[in-house]
């Protein structure tokens, strides 16, 4: 029988200050197993990078696991599906498609013994995707707050109404 916590990942405590304001948002009991940053810009252009739900659900997963900034996540695909509720098959064919769209790179490891070890999953192609998408996100950001004070702005001429019956 598998206990409910077999499929739950140990994880390092936060920087205590980041933990703080994080806390008012979320409540300390929320907070207290841990959490993961994903920067909004991989939520906001799911589309633009060509995944899907599940594909986007198994590299929230993947980032997750990236604790050390100099050491790549390695989870097996085994505990993702577990913690995703899907089958061997369905993160195999995820993590084929993310490495397909060259948002993750697959790297072989072995064990000390020989055998083989999970995968590492190198995540700098997804970071080096997300900086263009990044630009295009702040400067349209900053093309519609320029456009919001320029309609503010006296002297700027009024657009002609229009007329609803016509």
């Amino acid at each position: 029988m598998v206990k409910s916590t077999d499929n739950v990942v140990a994880i390092r405590p936060p920087k205590e200050e980041t933990k703080r304001g994080l806390e008012k948002r979320w409540s300390k009991e929320v907070l207290e197993p841990g959490f993961t940053f994903v920067p909004s810009v991989i939520l906001r252009a799911q589309a633009r990078l060509h995944i899907d739900a599940t594909e986007l659900a198994v590299l929230l997963h993947l980032i997750d696991h990236w604790w050390e900034d100099d050491t790549m996540p390695f989870p097996s695909k085994k505990r993702l599906a577990e913690r995703l509720g899907v089958s061997d098959k369905t993160v195999q064919r995820a993590m084929k498609r993310l490495e397909d769209e060259g948002l993750i790179k697959r790297e072989p490891r072995s064990h000390a013994s020989g055998g083989q070890a999970s995968n590492r999953y190198d995540l700098s192609p997804l970071v080096e995707k997300l900086k263009p998408i990044a630009r295009d996100m702040v400067e349209a950001r900053d093309q519609a707050t320029a456009t919001r004070r320029a309609a503010s702005r006296p002297g700027l001429k009024r657009r002609p109404k229009v007329d609803p019956a016509s």
